[in-house]
């Protein structure tokens, strides 16, 4: 991918998780997310570079990576309240702690596959 293009649509990415443009404090986490979508895409469809009929969909691909790994949990959305309880006689302990739901890995990028069947390459 042509570094033009990738800035800009490192650009695109920051504007639609709400992160201002001039803000460089998340570039290493967002340029991860950018780049591990790219590659899962392209072994998933089995091409070499991006079209751009699917940059949009490599965005909300790398949105979404991102708000699964680096966002806050509050932030993201993702939290759920795991609660385990210890009960003894008449006493009872209960423990909580957030942990962060979601996918793991490329599952991101499967959960994209209607878009991302048209661009697919058979491998011999």
């Amino acid at each position: 991918m042509e570094p033009n293009r990738r800035e800009t649509l490192l650009t695109k990415l920051k504007i639609l998780l709400g992160i201002p443009v001039t803000d460089t404090s998340k570039d290493v986490q967002l340029g991860f997310s950018f780049d591990f979508t790219i590659d899962g895409i392209k072994n998933y469809c089995n091409i070499s570079d991006i079209p751009v009929q699917l940059e949009n969909t490599t965005l909300l691909i790398a949105k979404d990576y991102y708000l699964n790994q680096f966002a806050e949990p509050a932030t993201a959305g993702e939290t759920e309240l795991n609660v385990q309880s210890v009960k003894r006689g008449d006493v009872q302990f209960n423990f909580a702690a957030y942990a962060k739901k979601g996918v793991e890995g490329t599952a991101f990028i499967k959960s994209y596959a209607a878009q991302l069947n048209a661009f697919r390459k058979l491998r011999w």
